[in-house]
């Protein structure tokens, strides 16, 4: 939500509760109700009218608590009716616009959500806060939000508005910033981020200007804190140094400032201050004061709401509930915000492209691996590995073979199949108890199931037999249970073995990505010090414009 940039080319893409009769029903005699039957139908009216109210008062509350269900909550509150439905991809091939889910070894798969701020001025109220009107749209915000397939964990990808991209098939293939994807609609956008990245893009949500001024305000305030004085021109947030609670315009000044921030570009700088926005939203949004307030919580579904464009697959109350409970549930220490890392851009003109960035192709793919095969940038005791700092083992050393006992079944036509397999293990020095055994089932596939507590004794065996990770499963029952299927029939190894996704290089994931938790609160956004105009650093703007009012207090 920056100044308006030159983009792309191309034509912008753009029952109320009923009640029925409830008179009372009391007898009634020629000359009038009966006093003590109008006292009880006095009471009774009462009554109706108390539990219609206590009614009325749960199913509202319900809905808050359904909107409140983490600190992206706010892509839920279409259940209040308001939100807007844009397509996800354009064409046919889905798969080809936006990618597909790989599952994990239990078949659940992630999510991943485009965030996107929008700088359309299409509104009167847009064009009043962006300082001008007209048609079309940029994109300044564009965050990959990647909730784990085990909904332990959540990283947040931030791409700089200004990276230089070949953009997909929806722009024509042109070479532009990927901010400008947005003037084909969202779904260009999305497209856009998967064709850079390679991450699927299963929904997305769009908000404008209006939308963050409304949210801000209805939470409150979003507190933030700034390194030193700062002044910027440009976008108009002047603030003295130290924390501040931004409400309405203020909120939108922070967001849109990118010279008085960092390197003043939007690669680095704006980009950590959109994140400890976040975060604090994210913690306002957690705070029992704020979950257990229904009236707080409907300002802040109300405003967001009205200023919402989501993916259709967003538009389902169901989906919605269990998503919230989702997101909800991940801890503020598991959500890490990370910056995709980038360099100067250095392609074909560089007259037009001079000052903007380009994915680091040397380190930028690793963090994009990270997501695409699901693996966290975080321990699971919730903190960073960092850069630099090698990824912490979690899991519990494998036992030796020889305390392993595998009971395998054979679900084949293929008579001694089991004794076959088990002779494997044993060989391999297996507990002797190891043995096969018939099955009356007929499984398409093979499968692993272990027992609670012994995940590494299934991984050591699952790799002397060459078992791929998704034929692993837990079982609620202690032992490992071997069940042989279709799909091996015959060799001591298993047919078209596929190696699992090596465990990703945390370090090198997270190196030059200025990452940070959701749990990393007292973070203060560097202000920069190079010039913002001729002369001018954004401290001295600071300094020689006494008159302009601080945008907070």
């Amino acid at each position: 939500m920056g100044g308006r940039r030159a983009a792309g080319k191309g034509t912008p893409a753009n029952a109320p509760l009923t009640e029925g009769p409830s008179g009372p029903s009391g007898p009634s005699g020629p000359s009038g109700p009966n006093r003590a039957t109008g006292r009880s139908g006095r009471r009774q009216r009462k009554q109706r009218r108390r539990r219609k109210t206590l009614k009325i008062l749960g199913l509202s509350t319900a809905g808050v608590v359904v909107v409140a269900g983490s600190g992206l909550g706010y892509l839920y509150f279409h259940l209040l009716g308001n939100i807007k439905t844009a397509p996800l991809y354009t064409g046919t091939d889905k798969a080809a616009a936006v990618g597909v889910e790989k599952p994990d070894a239990f078949g659940r798969t992630p999510l991943n959500i485009l965030l996107i701020g929008s700088d359309t001025r299409d509104t009167s109220a847009d064009a009043k806060l962006g300082g001008d009107a007209g048609g079309g749209a940029n994109a300044d915000v564009e965050m990959v939000v990647h909730l784990s397939a085990d909904r332990s964990n959540i990283t947040v990808m931030s791409i700089p508005r200004d990276t230089v991209t070949q953009l997909p098939s929806c722009a024509n293939e042109a070479v532009e910033q990927i901010t400008s994807s947005l003037q084909y609609g969202p779904s260009c956008t999305a497209e856009a981020v998967h064709k850079l990245t390679g991450i699927t893009i299963d929904d997305y949500a769009m908000v404008d200007f209006s939308g963050v001024v409304n949210i801000s305000n209805a939470l409150g305030g979003v507190d933030v804190c700034v390194s030193s004085n700062v002044y910027d021109v440009y976008s108009g947030l002047k603030l003295s140094k130290g924390t501040h609670s931004l409400e309405g315009k203020a909120a939108l000044e922070f967001l849109r400032t990118r010279h008085a921030f960092g390197n003043g570009s939007d690669s680095s700088g704006r980009t950590d201050a959109t994140h400890i926005f976040f975060i604090d939203m994210i913690n306002k949004l957690k705070d029992s004061n704020t979950l257990e307030n229904p009236l707080a919580m409907y300002k802040i579904a109300d405003a967001a709401t009205k200023a919402l464009t989501v993916s259709p697959d967003l538009d389902s109350a169901s989906k919605l509930i269990s998503l919230a409970d989702d997101l909800n549930k991940v801890p503020a220490n598991r959500i890490t915000f990370t910056t995709m890392q980038n360099v100067a851009y250095n392609g074909p003109d560089m007259s037009q492209f001079g000052e903007d960035v380009m994915e680091d192709t040397s380190q930028a793919p690793a963090l994009f691996n990270s997501i695409i095969n699901d693996q966290p940038l975080t321990s699971a005791g919730g903190k960073s590995t960092g850069a630099g700092t090698a990824p912490t083992a979690t899991a519990a050393p494998a036992p030796p073979v020889s305390a392993i006992t595998v009971a395998v079944h054979n679900g084949t036509s293929v008579d001694g199949r089991a004794n076959v397999i088990a002779s494997v293990l044993t060989g391999d020095g297996f507990n002797p108890a190891t043995a096969g055994y018939s099955d009356t089932a007929s499984p398409a596939t093979t499968t692993l199931t272990y027992g609670p507590g012994q995940a590494a004794e299934a991984k050591e065996t699952a790799s002397i037999l060459g078992l791929p990770s998704q034929d692993l499963e837990q079982g609620t029952s202690s032992g490992l249970s071997l069940v042989i299927g279709a799909d091996w029939t015959s060799g001591n190894s298993f047919p078209n073995s596929k190696p699992s996704a090596a465990p990703v290089n945390t370090a090198a994931a997270l190196s030059g990505t200025a990452d940070r938790t959701a749990g990393q609160t007292n973070s203060c956004v560097q202000v920069g010090d190079q010039y913002t105009e001729p002369g001018n650093t954004p401290q001295s703007e600071y300094a020689n414009n006494p008159r302009v009012p601080n945008s907070a207090p």
